[in-house]
């Protein structure tokens, strides 16, 4: 049996037709829910990029969650343990924090394959003469502009993209590797996350008459503070397109796998890991609390012998999930070193079970943000400490350690989550946080943030940062070392 795994970093569960949107064209995910098993309550562990593929990696959740660093030399990962099940394994991706810096996420294949340039991979130096951006003050920083100007200037065709690259290399590799007895293929796309720049034929199928600035790789920043109501709606116009490009360009390795012959023994997996504020709650960005349009992620299985094909399934699950299932699905037990978090999810695709968690818990590592401080991701909504968020059935809590700023929303009647019901429901967003304690004893989580969300931040003292967050501090992120922008 082989598995296909294709992650789409930010693609929003809401932007594919298949989970209801009806101006987005998605039709290749659409063709393939129809296909598949859908989970439609699939919802982040770790956030974001990074943290979430440490949860993919080793089914587990981390204490409680994992932070944005490389992956440990002593994690036993997925690949791994398919490596010593006599699985090929592969890793194509463009997704620049997996591998640069050392963040070592190609270390557990057999072999991998970058795609180079995309967003703040440093791939080039090359020298150009000055280029002019229109509101440059809207975009991101001028270093980041002149490296996405200097790895992008030379395109010239739709296949120029990297969107395109990653899904072409993935189909090449399909066909170099078809004879293999069994193989793991990990599709890493980058698209459709930021910088938000289709061939102009996409952006017309939405946004044809647009005649103002195109902020396509805005600053994180209130809505309000720096875009007008038309750059804002194009904004999300674009992300739209980039959907669209990114549904195409998966079909080439879906018809690559039927022209093969491999469909009848590959298991295929299409995933995103968490989504984007384009205005909602007041953001462009996906800092802040993790409200649906960044925690809700899109899951679809499709098994090689119809197991759960064309089911809405309903369990709430969560990305070690993905783990275990494919790890069960090739008949393979976890190793007892991995100490799995995550739950199989086959026993929900072939409806022996419902439910595999009675809620999801999602957030980052706690850190705190004093009043006057600065973060090069910062929170927008809130200074102070981050948040949980806890998914129940019905109801999400936005779960702070200071419960004055607690949010309750009903999602059956508001999946915006924009009517805070704290006040009428308190029992309600005391279960949740119950959920969110246990989940934090069950995950091992330091005794100081146990205390904190148990007692309340009253005084709680912010822990010194690890080593490797005062550099990040110090020196930046690893990322931010692009040749000087002034160009602009």
């Amino acid at each position: 049996m082989n598995v296909v795994f294709i992650m789409n970093d930010t693609w929003r569960y809401d932007h594919v037709g298949a989970h209801g949107n009806d101006w987005i064209h998605t039709p290749v995910l659409d063709q393939f829910a129809k296909e598949s098993a859908v989970f439609d309550r699939s919802y982040i562990g770790s956030f974001a990029t990074i943290p979430t593929r440490h949860d993919l990696m080793k089914g587990r959740f981390g204490e409680p969650f994992h932070p944005w660093q490389p992956l440990q030399w002593d994690a036993l990962t997925l690949p791994e343990v398919l490596r010593d099940n006599d699985l090929v394994t592969m890793l194509i991706n463009d997704t620049p924090h997996m591998i640069n810096y050392g963040y070592g996420f190609d270390r557990p294949f057999h072999a991998w394959q970058m795609i180079r340039g995309n967003e703040v991979d440093r791939s080039r130096t090359d020298w150009f003469p000055d280029w002019t951006l229109a509101g440059a003050d809207k975009f991101r920083s001028h270093s980041h502009m002149a490296l996405y100007h200097r790895q992008t200037m030379d395109r010239t065709a739709e296949d120029d993209y990297f969107a395109p690259m990653v899904m072409q290399a993935a189909s090449d590799w399909l066909e170099r590797n078809a004879g293999h007895d069994s193989f793991f293929l990990w599709v890493d796309s980058f698209d459709p996350h930021e910088p938000w720049d289709p061939p102009q034929h996409y952006v017309d199928m939405y946004d044809p008459d647009y005649d103002g600035i195109s902020v396509f790789l805005p600053r994180y920043a209130r809505t309000k503070d720096f875009l007008t109501e038309s750059e804002q709606a194009h904004i999300g116009k674009l992300f739209a397109a980039e959907c669209t490009m990114c549904d195409s360009h998966i079909g080439r390795v879906l018809e690559k796998i039927d022209n093969l012959g491999l469909r009848d023994n590959t298991i295929v997996i299409i995933m995103s890991d968490h989504g984007h504020y384009f205005g909602e709650h007041g953001q462009q960005s996906k800092t802040g609390p993790l409200y649906e349009e960044v925690s809700h992620q899109i899951l679809m299985i499709r098994h090689p012998d119809g197991i759960g094909a064309g089911k809405r399934l309903q369990a709430l699950v969560q990305s070690p999930d993905v783990t275990v299932t494919i790890m069960d699905m090739l008949g393979i037990e976890p190793p007892a070193v991995m100490a799995v978090q995550g739950h199989s999810l086959l026993p929900v695709m072939t409806g022996e079970k419902r439910t595999v968690r009675p809620a999801a818990i999602s957030g980052s590592f706690p850190f705190y943000i004093p009043e006057t401080g600065t973060n090069s991701h910062a929170i927008y909504v809130t200074r102070g400490w981050t948040s949980f968020t806890a998914t129940g059935r019905e109801w999400a809590l936005i779960d702070f350690p200071d419960r004055e700023r607690w949010e309750l929303y009903h999602l059956p009647d508001d999946v915006g989550m924009t009517n805070n019901l704290i006040e009428q429901h308190a029992d309600e967003a005391e279960k949740l946080h119950r959920e969110v304690l246990r989940f934090m004893r069950r995950n091992k989580a330091p005794r100081w943030m146990q205390n904190l969300w148990r007692d309340g931040p009253d005084g709680i003292e912010p822990p010194a940062p690890s080593d490797y967050l005062k550099l990040v501090r110090q020196r930046g992120m690893p990322h931010a070392t692009p040749l000087d922008g002034s160009v602009l």
